[in-house]
C-alpha cells in the first residue's frame, strides 16, 4: 500500500514536471507589462494565448516546474522605441521576481534607479539574483550605493558607463561586507583611476576583474588584497608595463592577464618581468606597438603558460621571433594573426612545442613551404594559415601527417589541393575545412575515394579553378553531417544540388551564391535544421513553389536575389515561423505583394527590382514590431502609402521608383526608430509635413523626383540628419532657417527646385558637409564666401542659378577632401550574430566564416546613396565608391565675372571644374596645370582672352577640355591628351588656329610669357601683335595720302585725267539722284490713288 502511494506521488510529481505551469505568475506578468512602459518588451498574441504567458515572451525565461521568472534578458531594447534620453528604473517593479537569477539591462540609456523606501526590501526579494548586467548605460558612481544592497550578486557588469575617479563609499570595507560573494566584476570603458584598486582589493571572493579602457596610468600597485584573483584585464590604459608588472607580482593565483592596446617598450624586459607571475596560464598582448626584441632567455620562467595571444601587434619582424618560443613547453595555443610576420618558417622553434594544439598565423606575409618538422606536431587540433604567401602542394606537405586536425584553414595562399581531398582522407577528426581562394586540381582518378572524416564546416568559395562541376568533388557524396557549406563564387554549372541538402539533414547554413545554377530544385524532404540559405546571383529560372516553403519550416535567412525567378511570391513564406531575413530582389516576380509577409515575424524584407504591382492594403489588426528593414523599390506599386501606419517600428524604408500617389503621410512621424527613408521617384505631391521633424533618429532622407511643392518647414530636419535629397521637385521659398540646425549634414542635394533668395549664411556652420548641390534654382547674390570655411567639401554644384560677381580667391584654401568614405557609413548597419549556435567549441572563437554573409546583409539593406552631377558633358548619377571619388567645383550657367582666381589650382584633388556660361574675363591661369588629377575642364561661353597655356598638356588624366566660344587666340596645344580633343572644344574662338581646327597658323610667334609678366615685343594672344598692326596701318595710309597729290602735281596728263574722272563720277551720281527722286514721287502718287505698281 505504501509502495502504491509512493508511486502515485512520483507520478503526480512527474506530471507536474512535464506539464509545468500553464503560464507565468500573474504578479510577474503585470510587472513585466509595467516595465513595458519604459522598455520595448516583445510578445505575440496568437492562438496559444502567449499574451497571458510571459514565459513565452522574448527575453524572458522561466523555471518549467513553477512558471517563475528566472532570467530577464532585456538588453538594447529601449533605443528602438524611445528617445536617447536617460531614464531611471523604479526597482519596485522588480520586487515580484523573487526567483530571478540573472537580469540584463545593458545599453538602455539607464541613468540610475530608484530604490524602494524600505531599506532591506530589495535584498530580501531579490535574494537569488546572481548576475546583473548594466553595461552601456549612463550610470555614475552612485549606483554602488544601491548595488551593495544585493549581497547575493556573483557577477556584475558595469562596463561603458560614466563611473569616474575613485569609487568613494561611506565605509572602507563596505563593498567587501555587502558584496562578499562577488566573483566577477567588469568596470571596463569608464574613467576610473588608480585608487580603484585599493577599494576593490577588499572583496574577498573576487576572481575576475576587468578594468580595460579607463584612466589607469603610470604604475599600478597591489598592496595586499586580491588574494583570490585569477583573471585581470588592464588593457587600453596608459600604464608603465614593466613597473606595473612589478606591482602585481604578488598575485600568486593570477592565471589570466590581458595587456592589450599597451605600448610595450623594451618588450624583452616586459616578458622577463611577467615571468614572476608563477601561475600565469594565459597572456594576451594583442594590438600593441612592440619595440625591441624577444630572445629565448626571456621565456624561461613561463613553465605553466598555455596560451599566448599576440594578434594585431606590430611585431614588424621576420619569422625568427617564433624561434624564441622554445622554452614554452606547456604552450597549447599560439595566436599571432596579423602581426606583420614575414619570411620563411624555420625548421626549429615551433617544432619544440610538443603540446601545441592551436596555431594561428593568419594574415601575415609568411612565404615558402611548411617546415618538414611539422610532421611531428601530432597534437595540433586547430591550424589557421589563412592569407599568407605560402606555396606548396598539399600532397607533399606536412599537412598530410597532422591527423589530429579538427580545424584547418589554408585560404588565400598558393596551395594546390586535389579536388578529391585525397591527402586529407585519413584525417578522421577533421570537422572544419576552409579552402577559400585555393586552387583545386581536378582529380578524376580518385573521385570515388571515401574519406574517413565527416565535416561539419566546409568552405571552398572563390576557387581559381572556376567552372568545375560538383561531381569532381567526389568526397561530397560521402558527407552526411555538414552544418555549414560555402561553395559560392565558383561558377558551378548545372541544376541546384538538392541532393546535398538531402544527404546532410542537419545542415544549418548554405552559401551557394555567384554560381551558374539554372534551376531551383526542391529537396524531397523536410529540412528541419536549415537556418540560412543564400543562393543569390545565379541564373535560376522557374517559380518559387509552395513545396519549397513547406520543406524549410525553420529557415531564418533566405537570400534568392539576382536570379530569374518568376511568377507570384508564395504567401506561404509568411508562415515560416522563424524567417527573419527574406531577400527576393532583382528577379522577375509579378503580381501583388503577399500581405502575409508583412503580417509575420520578418525583420528584413527586400523585394526590390521586380515587377510587383497593385495597391498595398493592410487591415488595422496587422502590426509587425519586428520588421525593421523594408525595401519595395523599383517595382510597379500604386496607390497611397497609408499601409505604413501598421509598420511603425521600421529602421529603413525604401519605396522609391514606384507609382505611389497622394500626399506624404503624416503618420510617418510615428516611426520613431526610422533611420533611413527613401520615397524618391514616385508621384507624391503636396507639402512636406512638419511632422518629419519629429523623427529624431532619421539620418537619410530622399524625397527627390516627386511633385512636392511649397516651402520647407521651419527647422525641417533633426540635428542627426546626415544625408538629405530633395532634388527635382517644385519646392520653393527661401532657406532662412529650414536646415540650419542640421549640424551633422554630410550631403545636401536641393537641386532643380524653385528655391530663391541668397544662399544662407549658416551653410558655413555645417562642418561635416561634403556634397552640396543647389543646381537649377533661382538663388541670387555673390558667391557665398562662408562656404570657404567648410574644410570637408568634396563637391559643390551651384550651376544654373543667378549668382554674380567675382569668384573669391578663398576657393584656394578650401580643402576639397576625400574623407567622405567614413561619413556615408550607414548608421543602420547592425551586426548580425551568426555563429552563436555552433555546436563545438575551441579555445578561441572561430571568426572567419560569417564575415561574407554579414557584409552581404549590410550591403543588401542599406539605403542606396545617389547624387547626380554634370561631368564630362553629360549628366550622370553617382553612387557607392564612384560617389566617394567625386571631387569638383560646378558653377556653370550663372553671371560670374572677373578673372579666374589662380588660387583655384590649390584644390589638388579636383576631378571636375565647370565654369562655363558665365562672364569671366582675363586669361586661363597657368596654375590649372597643378590639378594633376583633373578629368574634366569646361570654361566655354565666357570672355576669356589670350592663348591656351602649353602647361595644361601635362594633365595626363584630362578627358574633357572645352574652351569654346571665348576670345582666345594663338596656337592650340596638340601634345599628349590634347591631341585627342576634337574641334568642338575650340569653336567660337576666331583667333585660334592649328589642329584640330581647319584654320592653319600662317605665322607662329613662340612667346612664352608668364601670365604675371608683360610682354614687350609681342602679345601671346595672336600670330601678329596689336602694336605692330596699328603702326603699319597708319604708315600705309599716310604714304598713300602723300604719294597721290605729288604724282598729280608732277604729271599734267595724269592730273587732267584724274579731274575728268572725278567730274564724271559727280555727274553720274547727280543723274541717278534725280531719277530716283521722280521714281519715288510717282510711286507715292499711285499709292495714294490705290493703284499698284
Amino acid at each position: 500500500m505504501k509502495k502504491r502511494a509512493l508511486w502515485a506521488l512520483v507520478v503526480i510529481w512527474g506530471i507536474a514536471c512535464l506539464c509545468g505551469s500553464r503560464g507565468c505568475w500573474e504578479q510577474e506578468r503585470v510587472a513585466l507589462l509595467a516595465l513595458n512602459a519604459t522598455l520595448n518588451l516583445r510578445y505575440w498574441v496568437d492562438a496559444g494565448g502567449s499574451y497571458f504567458n510571459c514565459c513565452s515572451w522574448e527575453g524572458v525565461e522561466c523555471k518549467p516546474t513553477t512558471g517563475r521568472v528566472t532570467h530577464l534578458m532585456l538588453s538594447d531594447t529601449r533605443c528602438y522605441r524611445f528617445s536617447v534620453k536617460t531614464w531611471y528604473l523604479n526597482t519596485s517593479l522588480l520586487l515580484p521576481f523573487e526567483e530571478l537569477k540573472s537580469l540584463h539591462l545593458s545599453y538602455n540609456y539607464l541613468g540610475g534607479w530608484i530604490a524602494p523606501k524600505e531599506p532591506n526590501l530589495l535584498s530580501s526579494r531579490l535574494s537569488k539574483l546572481e548576475e546583473l548586467d548594466l553595461s552601456g548605460n549612463s550610470l555614475d558612481n552612485s549606483i554602488l550605493f544601491i548595488l551593495d544592497t544585493i549581497p547575493s550578486l556573483r557577477r556584475l557588469f558595469l562596463r561603458d558607463n560614466n563611473l569616474n575617479g575613485a569609487l568613494h563609499v561611506n565605509e572602507p570595507n563596505l563593498l567587501s561586507s555587502r558584496l562578499s560573494k562577488l566573483e566577477e566584476l567588469d568596470l571596463s570603458g569608464n574613467s576610473l583611476d588608480n585608487s580603484i584598486l585599493s577599494i576593490l582589493g577588499t572583496i574577498p571572493s573576487l576572481r575576475s576583474l576587468f578594468l580595460s579602457d579607463n584612466n589607469l596610468s603610470g604604475t599600478l600597485h597591489v598592496n595586499g588584497g586580491f588574494s583570490n584573483l585569477m583573471e585581470l584585464d588592464i588593457s587600453d590604459n596608459v600604464v608603465n608595463a614593466v613597473a606595473t608588472i612589478e606591482g602585481i607580482k604578488n598575485l600568486s593565483h593570477l592565471e589570466n592577464l590581458h595587456l592589450d592596446y599597451v605600448h610595450l617598450k623594451h618588450v624583452g624586459t616586459v616578458v622577463r618581468a611577467l615571468g614572476a607571475l608563477s601561475s600565469l596560464r594565459i597572456l594576451s598582448l594583442r594590438y600593441n606597438t612592440i619595440e625591441g626584441t624577444i630572445t629565448t632567455q626571456d621565456f624561461h620562467n613561463f613553465s605553466k603558460l598555455e596560451q599566448l595571444i599576440l594578434d594585431g601587434s606590430s611585431l614588424n619582424t621576420s619569422i625568427g621571433i617564433l624561434s624564441s618560443l622554445g622554452p614554452l613547453t606547456s604552450l597549447r595555443l599560439l595566436s599571432s594573426s596579423n602581426t606583420s610576420l614575414s619570411g620563411n618558417l624555420s625548421d626549429h622553434g615551433l617544432c619544440n612545442l610538443v603540446k601545441l594544439e592551436e596555431l594561428d598565423l593568419s594574415f601575415n606575409g609568411i612565404t615558402g613551404e611548411l617546415p618538414t618538422c611539422w610532421r611531428n606536431m601530432s597534437s595540433i587540433r586547430t591550424l589557421n594559415l589563412e592569407d599568407n604567401e605560402l606555396t606548396n602542394s598539399v600532397v607533399s606537405s606536412p599537412l598530410t601527417s597532422l591527423t589530429s586536425l579538427e580545424f584547418l584553414s589554408i585560404s588565400s595562399n598558393h596551395f594546390d589541393i586535389p579536388s578529391s581531398l585525397g591527402p586529407l582522407a585519413n584525417h578522421s577528426r577533421l570537422k572544419v575545412l576552409i579552402l577559400d581562394d585555393t586552387k583545386l586540381t581536378i582529380d578524376t582518378k580518385v573521385a570515388s575515394l571515401i574519406p574517413s572524416f565527416q565535416l561539419k564546416v566546409l568552405s571552398m568559395s572563390n576557387s581559381p579553378s572556376r567552372g568545375f562541376e560538383l561531381t569532381s568533388l567526389g568526397f561530397l557524396n560521402h558527407q552526411y553531417d555538414l552544418r555549414i557549406l560555402d561553395l559560392s563564387l565558383n561558377d558551378i554549372p548545372g541544376p541546384f544540388p538538392a541532393w546535398l541538402l538531402e544527404n546532410n539533414t542537419k545542415l544549418k547554413m548554405l552559401f551557394m551564391a555567384n554560381n551558374l545554377f539554372m534551376t531551383l530544385e526542391v529537396p524531397s524532404m523536410t529540412l528541419f535544421y536549415l537556418w540560412s540559405m543564400d543562393i543569390s546571383n545565379n541564373s535560376m529560372r522557374g517559380e518559387l513553389t509552395t513545396e519549397f516553403c513547406t520543406n524549410v519550416p525553420n529557415l531564418s535567412h533566405l537570400i534568392l536575389s539576382a536570379n530569374r525567378l518568376e511568377g507570384n511570391i508564395p504567401s506561404e513564406l509568411g508562415s515560416i515561423k522563424f524567417l527573419h531575413i527574406l531577400d527576393l530582389s532583382s528577379n522577375n516576380f509579378s503580381g501583388g505583394l503577399p500581405i502575409q509577409l508583412l503580417d509575420s515575424k520578418l525583420g528584413h524584407l527586400n523585394v526590390a527590382y521586380n515587377k510587383l504591382q497593385g495597391e498595398i492594403v493592410l487591415s488595422d489588426h496587422i502590426m509587425n514590431p519586428r520588421l525593421s528593414h523594408l525595401r519595395l523599390d523599383h517595382n510597379l506599386f500604386t496607390g497611397s502609402l497609408s499601409f505604413l501606419s501598421s509598420l511603425v517600428d521600421l529602421w529603413v524604408l525604401d519605396v522609391s521608383n514606384n507609382n505611389f500617389t497622394g500626399e506624404l503621410p503624416r503618420l510617418i512621424a510615428n516611426m520613431s526608430s526610422l533611420m533611413a527613408l527613401d520615397l524618391s521617384k514616385n508621384q507624391l505631391d503636396g507639402l512636406i509635413p512638419q511632422e518629419l521633424c519629429n523623427l529624431g533618429w532619421l539620418q537619410y532622407l530622399d524625397l527627390s523626383d516627386n511633385n512636392l511643392s511649397g516651402p520647407l518647414p521651419s527647422f525641417f530636419v533633426s540635428e542627426w540628419m546626415r544625408h538629405i535629397h530633395l532634388s527635382r521637385n517644385k519646392l520653393n521659398g527661401t532657406l532662412v532657417h529650414a536646415l540650419s540646425s542640421s549640424s551633422h549634414l554630410v550631403t545636401m542635394d536641393l537641386s532643380e527646385n524653385e528655391f530663391f533668395g541668397s544662399i544662407p549664411y549658416w551653410l558655413g556652420n555645417l562642418s561635416q558637409l561634403s556634397i552640396l548641390s543647389l543646381k537649377g534654382n533661382s538663388f541670387y547674390g555673390t558667391f557665398p564666401e562662408q562656404l570657404c570655411k567648410l574644410k570637408s567639401l568634396s563637391m559643390i554644384d551651384l550651376s544654373e542659378n543667378n549668382l554674380f560677381g567675382p569668384l573669391p580667391s578663398c576657393l584656394g584654401p578650401m580643402n576639397f577632401s576625400k574623407d567622405y568614405t567614413y561619413k556615408v557609413t550607414s548608421a543602420w548597419d547592425r551586426e548580425i550574430e551568426m555563429l552563436g549556435w555552433l555546436p563545438w567549441s575551441y579555445v578561441r572563437t572561430i571568426k572567419s566564416l560569417p564575415e561574407s554573409f554579414h557584409e552581404k546583409m549590410i550591403e543588401e539593406f542599406q539605403a542606396p546613396h545617389i547624387v547626380g552631377f554634370t561631368t564630362k558633358r553629360r549628366f550622370d548619377s553617382y553612387k557607392g565608391y564612384s560617389l566617394l571619388k567625386m571631387v569638383g567645383l560646378l558653377l556653370s550657367c550663372n553671371q560670374f565675372s572677373g578673372e579666374i582666381p589662380s588660387e583655384i589650382a590649390i584644390l589638388q584633388e579636383m576631378l571636375v571644374l565647370n565654369l562655363s556660361h558665365n562672364k569671366l574675363t582675363g586669361r586661363i591661369p597657368m596654375s590649372l596645370s597643378s590639378l594633376t588629377k583633373i578629368e574634366s575642364i569646361d570654361l566655354s561661353y565666357n570672355n576669356l582672352i589670350g592663348s591656351i597655356p602649353e602647361e595644361l598638356t601635362q594633365l595626363n588624366s584630362l578627358e574633357v577640355f572645352n574652351v569654346s566660344y571665348n576670345d582666345l587666340s594663338g596656337t592650340i596645344p596638340n601634345k599628349y591628351q590634347f591631341g585627342a580633343f576634337d574641334e568642338s572644344s575650340y569653336y567660337g574662338n576666331h583667333l585660334l588656329c592649328g589642329l584640330p581646327l581647319s584654320k592653319k597658323c600662317s605665322k607662329i610667334i613662340n612667346v612664352n610669357c608668364s601670365a604675371t609678366k608683360s610682354c614687350t615685343t609681342a602679345k601671346e594672344d595672336g600670330f601678329i601683335d596689336e602694336q605692330t598692326f596699328y603702326i603699319s596701318f597708319g604708315v600705309s595710309y599716310t604714304t598713300v595720302g602723300l604719294v597721290i597729290p605729288i604724282v598729280l602735281f608732277i604729271n599734267p596728263q595724269w592730273r587732267q585725267g584724274w579731274f575728268h574722272y572725278v567730274e564724271l563720277v559727280i555727274t553720274t551720281c547727280l543723274s541717278l539722284s534725280i531719277t530716283c527722286y521722280y521714281y519715288v514721287q510717282d510711286g507715292f502718287q499711285k499709292l495714294s490713288r490705290g493703284q499698284t505698281f
